[in-house]
């Protein structure tokens, strides 16, 4: 039998040797833990198999992130999902998702939407096509802040099937768009002034980082703008991380094509279930 074990500073260094096995699946539950985010309402579990090996891992806060190696982990980890109550998003590596949803759905309520399928892309250096040079590509700054979290609470609420008035647009969100910013993490591309393209990185590791928040403003799609903006901050962000990666959904073909023309791969898949 194996056994649940919550995360901890005395078992994070093993977390980490399991997490980084797989990078792009692994990259933004790994980077929670180096970074130090476990706390409060922020938690995790790991799997221990029989021989006592870290074999699973489950984050637990506004989303639920798991993945493991044997059923039991999964069944583990949903009757903890089970005892966590509101739940609002399972979201993960497509067979870790389905297995923790199969033992759980009976006890949680029926989905808002759920995303069977979305394709795992990423990129290194060697698959890189575009440059730094095709478009004046830069980190947002705090004077593009109110601007760039309306365009990001558009893009969310559309993404998950929300109207006008339901749209994350909070205070809280402004803040939280403002500390990424600070961090750098930020980028966008204007045209005559105008935003025509943006996307953040949400999470990194020492193997790579994940791009979220890609946007190309509606007004400003159909001109390429997007195709040479991502290509340009692929190639800054290469300088400083090894690959480069995100999920995309699998209905979203002129995402899909935006990537592979900028040179992303697939390298896995993902699902997410919203309730």
């Amino acid at each position: 039998m194996g056994s649940l074990e919550a995360a901890s500073p005395a078992n994070a260094a093993e977390a980490v040797a399991y997490l980084s096995r797989a990078p792009f699946d692994n990259v933004y539950v790994q980077w929670l833990l180096e970074s130090g985010q476990l706390d409060g309402a922020n938690t995790a579990l790991l799997w221990r198999d029989e021989s006592g090996r870290v074999t699973g891992y489950c984050y637990y806060g506004p989303q639920i992130v798991p993945n493991a190696d044997e059923d039991a982990a999964f069944e583990a980890f949903a009757a903890h999902t089970i005892r966590t109550g509101a739940v609002r998003t399972i979201v993960g590596p497509r067979p870790a998702v389905e297995r923790v949803w199969s033992n759980a759905r009976s006890a949680l309520s029926m989905p808002r939407a759920i995303r069977t399928s979305q394709p795992v892309y990423a990129l290194d250096r060697a698959a890189l096509r575009g440059s730094r040079n095709d478009a004046d590509v830069a980190p947002a700054t705090q004077a593009e802040v109110n601007e760039i979290a309306m365009h990001s609470a558009t893009m969310i609420a559309g993404e998950i099937g929300l109207g006008p008035d339901d749209r994350p647009a909070s205070a809280e969100f402004v803040r939280r768009t403002a500390r990424i910013i600070d961090a750098g993490w930020w980028w966008r591309y204007r045209v005559d002034g105008r935003l025509a393209f943006m996307c953040n990185v949400g999470s990194a590791t020492a193997a790579t980082a994940q791009l979220q928040g890609v946007w190309t403003p509606p007004d400003m799609r159909g001109h390429g703008h997007a195709t040479l903006a991502l290509g340009a901050i692929c190639d800054h962000l290469l300088d400083v991380h090894p690959t480069l990666c995100l999920y995309v959904n699998d209905f979203n073909l002129p995402a899909i094509a935006l990537y592979e023309r900028v040179g992303f791969f697939r390298a896995g898949e993902f699902s997410t279930i919203f309730l």
